[in-house]
């Protein structure tokens, strides 16, 4: 993400809390296939996802309109403050359900995490190579799951990881190199060679 796209990302929390038109929804708009995707991770359920979306939404309008002043809004760093608000809300819900299968990733091909071709031509390699990338995934821990995600394919600075889960930025580069590392052992056991990077 370039400097001016986080500028005017931060400047969409100011536009919420000063209530201008179309503002939340510009905020929904940017960050809703994200957060839905993220959440999906952790509480292994759509239906749960997407009441977690709506929550995470509810309690940002709520902070940015009512509870934080224009100077916190300004200071806001959006993106991984409405991230841990999903988190927050994703673990909360998690918390006395039996673990389900793992969501596979569907990845578009604007969100090529593995490096793959998107010419039409590549459809069926495209559709086997994100398969094993789902099983390797499959086999991750949560956490390595989730910072991959983050990493990945939400393509968050370790800055923002680091606001978002709570880990030092320092431990939390060593967490995602030994998460990115398990990932191409899992897929190298496989015969499996991806770009990720």
């Amino acid at each position: 993400m370039c400097a001016c796209e986080e500028c005017e990302q931060d400047s969409l929390a100011l536009a919420v809390h000063r209530r201008d038109q179309g503002a939340f929804e510009r905020l929904v708009e940017t960050y809703e296939c994200s957060l839905f995707r993220y959440a999906e991770r952790i509480v292994q359920n759509a239906h749960d996802a997407q009441e977690v979306v709506q929550d995470t939404f509810m309690r940002a309008h709520r902070a940015l309109t009512e509870q934080y002043s224009e100077v916190r809004c300004r200071e806001l760093n959006l993106k991984p403050w409405i991230f841990r608000i999903a988190r927050n809300l994703s673990y909360n819900k998690g918390r006395g359900k039996m673990p389900q299968a793992f969501v596979p990733l569907e990845i578009t091909d604007n969100d090529d995490l593995i490096g793959l071709n998107n010419g039409a031509g590549h459809d069926i390699e495209k559709r086997e190579e994100i398969e094993e990338l789902n099983r390797a995934m499959a086999q991750l821990p949560p956490e390595s799951r989730e910072l991959i995600v983050l990493r990945f394919i939400d393509e968050m600075s370790y800055a923002d990881i680091s606001n978002t889960t709570g880990f030092n930025e320092a431990s939390l580069r060593g967490k995602v190199f030994r998460s990115l590392k398990l990932l191409r052992e899992v897929l190298g056991a496989k015969g499996v060679a991806h770009a990720l990077s």
